[in-house]
């Protein structure tokens, strides 16, 4: 089995391009007003397609948005816990297969939601410019579900990273909103 490797741009999560050259797969998260907006270019049609939005107001619960969906909803609807203390999020991939992020030694890992033997996919976030973080794609039959895996990544990349940053700002002696 190979490993597909999808490399981002920037360590940003709000605005970053996610490539795999070799297999034409080229996915960009942008951020306008507070909306992070995930496209994928599709060369076929030669134009980009959105595959799902979020948000995470100061003052209301977290919101997302996918193509199937017309207004905003809960993000408890898309990405959610099994339980309160679990440390894994689930979600259902385009392919109606539920999968589970889970975080290993550091690293992210995904796999499917109710076989824990391999992981199918791997994040290694890398802090170094001339490095670049890339996600391991080691499993090639999820490529049909990596919309919403794209899409519920940055989500909770982005949910560690606000994490780590509020800890950050408390362990200093300060206070920090969201």
């Amino acid at each position: 089995m190979s490993v597909i490797q999808l490399l981002f741009s920037k360590n940003y999560v709000r605005h970053t391009v996610i490539t795999c050259e070799s297999l034409g797969i080229r996915y960009e998260a942008s951020t306008y007003r507070g909306i992070v907006s995930v496209y994928r270019w599709d060369a076929v049609q030669n134009w980009t397609i959105l595959v799902g939005e979020f948000k995470f107001p100061y003052f209301s619960r977290d919101k997302v948005k996918l193509p199937v969906d017309q207004d905003w909803k809960s993000l408890k609807h898309f990405l959610y816990r099994q339980c309160f203390l679990s440390s894994s999020w689930s979600f259902i991939g385009n392919d109606g297969i539920e999968y589970r992020w889970k975080k290993r030694r550091g690293v992210l890992n995904l796999y499917e939601a109710h076989r824990h033997r391999e992981p199918l996919a791997e994040f290694h976030r890398h802090y170094a410019w001339y490095h670049p973080s890339h996600l391991n794609v080691l499993d090639p039959s999820i490529l049909n579900s990596l919309d919403n895996i794209i899409v519920s990544f940055l989500i909770l990349e982005r949910k560690h990273r606000q994490r780590a940053s509020s800890d950050a700002a408390i362990r200093a002696g300060g206070a920090t909103i969201g």
